[in-house]
């Protein structure tokens, strides 16, 4: 057999396959925008949140101890008018101590000793404004669909954004400059499930990174 008849019947039998189990290959696609409008987030005291020293006889024994509310400014600043929304993640994540577990996950402290939880944290917005006006926030889990905010704690790896003029439902807006108001509202967990023997350091940790939309 000569080898073009050899090619021949290899792709006969190729046919043959694809006839009976449908195509042997798939494409790939990749795909992005590179875009000139940089944008840098920035908190204000440098994004540290800091309750010093807290007396393990001040903690509640049966129930959790609210800490103060600590307040932070988040600002972003962009070369120019671009459409941002601004994503959360827990870099403790697994650690909070919940009082409704299944319910969405809170910001963790970390661990004290024997990988007992401390507490948690949430986040909330308020008094948001893009280039100097008053704005309501949205938010988004994929960042393609968008409502407008129903709760006002962060969840956890979700977006938030400005809200576009009425129009056509809730919609990002470009901005150039994005303040708002951060609120830090963190629970100890009970006195009595935590080794308050020791010194306990809480270790919370979370990040909020620019997302181009």
């Amino acid at each position: 057999m000569s080898y073009s008849k050899t090619l021949l019947a290899a792709a006969f039998m190729l046919s043959g396959v694809t006839t009976a189990f449908g195509a042997s290959s798939v494409d790939l696609t990749v795909k992005g925008l590179i875009t000139p409008s940089a944008c840098t987030p920035t908190l204000s005291n440098d994004g540290v949140v800091d309750y010093g020293k807290i007396s393990a006889q001040d903690l509640i024994n049966g129930k959790v101890t609210p800490l103060p509310v600590m307040p932070l400014k988040l600002m972003v600043n962009c070369a120019a008018a671009t459409l941002i929304g601004v994503k959360s993640a827990d870099n403790r994540p697994g650690t909070a101590y919940e009082l409704t577990p299944g319910f969405h996950p809170n910001f963790g402290l970390g661990l004290a000793a024997g990988g007992k939880k401390i507490g948690w944290y949430v986040l909330t917005m308020a008094n948001a404004t893009g280039d100097g006006s008053p704005h309501s926030i949205i938010e988004s889990f994929d960042g393609n669909s968008w409502t407008d905010v129903w709760d006002e704690v962060w969840q956890i790896g979700w977006l938030r954004a400005l809200k576009a003029p009425a129009g056509g439902g809730a919609a990002p807006l470009p901005v150039q400059k994005l303040e708002l108001d951060l609120k830090v509202l963190t629970s100890i967990a009970p006195r009595a499930t935590l080794p308050v023997t020791a010194d306990i350091v809480m270790d919370g940790s979370a990040t909020l990174e620019v997302v181009y939309l």
